[in-house]
């Protein structure tokens, strides 16, 4: 089974800050560099690192195992243990060579809008009231309202280097929790919520509850460590509500003083 962009994307963003990251589809599957280096596998929804000396110690006792038929042993990582990942890619980072360049093909003009990176680049950060005239919904800062009131959450405008949602996008924790990233879309935005063991029992008795868009991206959404990682698009108020419920079931509301 391929990996899950959404999960390729997540693995991206633990790695933000150690330098330059992005990703590319390799035979149906992803690999994750670092500063243009080739540091991580991404493997049905499982990272990988090659078997380097530098990482003996810091992985030692990990399993291990070939990320395709003939290929090599490596490391699985554990992509919630955001230390580790990043101290695994920052070591392959410096004993790996940059990889010989190739000539670059010549492109035909774009045709289409202008993407969300290219016309607020990371040098530009955006305003949030920019991000809504881009996305021009009415959805977008109705859901950031009710983040607020429910969680009192203020929202963090970060840059993602991640190519499958390249730009600025808006993050949501409450304490240390992720309570969700808010994507934003030509026209529209995506929500992207991460789903425990605990969460997935309790979604799964009220799923026949929820819209059949829904339960479509459910089944398509592989399984890790017991969880998923729903990317949903928010397009009517439904889908807003659906969004809602699913940052429910990850946190409490916090109670509002007398």
């Amino acid at each position: 089974m391929a990996s899950n962009p959404d999960f390729v994307a997540y693995i991206c963003e633990q790695l933000e800050g150690l330098g330059a990251v992005r990703s590319r589809k390799m035979f149906g599957e992803y690999m994750v560099y670092l500063n243009d280096k080739p540091v991580l596998m991404i493997c049905d929804d499982r990272p990988m690192v090659k078997m380097l000396p530098c990482l003996e110690t810091l992985l030692q006792g990990r399993p291990t195992q070939p990320p395709y038929e003939g290929a090599k042993d490596h490391y699985l990582l554990d992509p919630d243990d955001r230390e580790t990942l990043r101290e695994a890619a920052r070591l392959a980072e410096e004993v790996t060579p940059l990889p010989k360049k190739r000539a670059p093909k010549k492109k035909a003009p774009a045709e289409g809008p202008v993407p969300w990176d290219v016309a607020w680049p990371q040098q530009t950060k955006p305003e949030l009231e920019d991000m809504d005239r881009w996305v021009n919904s009415p959805l977008f800062p109705a859901l950031r309202s009710w983040l607020a009131d429910t969680y009192q959450a203020e929202p963090s405008v970060e840059f993602s280097k991640c190519a499958l949602d390249k730009g600025w996008n808006v993050k949501y924790k409450k304490g240390s929790k992720s309570l969700c990233v808010l994507y934003i879309r030509s026209g529209g935005f995506a929500a992207m919520v991460t789903l425990g063991a605990k969460q997935m029992a309790e979604l799964e008795v009220l799923l026949p509850t929820f819209s059949d868009s829904f339960r479509e991206r459910f089944e398509k959404t592989p399984l890790f460590n017991g969880g998923k990682w729903l990317t949903l698009d928010v397009k009517e108020p439904r889908q807003l509500e659906e969004v809602q419920r699913l940052i429910l079931m990850k946190a409490k509301p916090v109670k509002k003083e007398a």
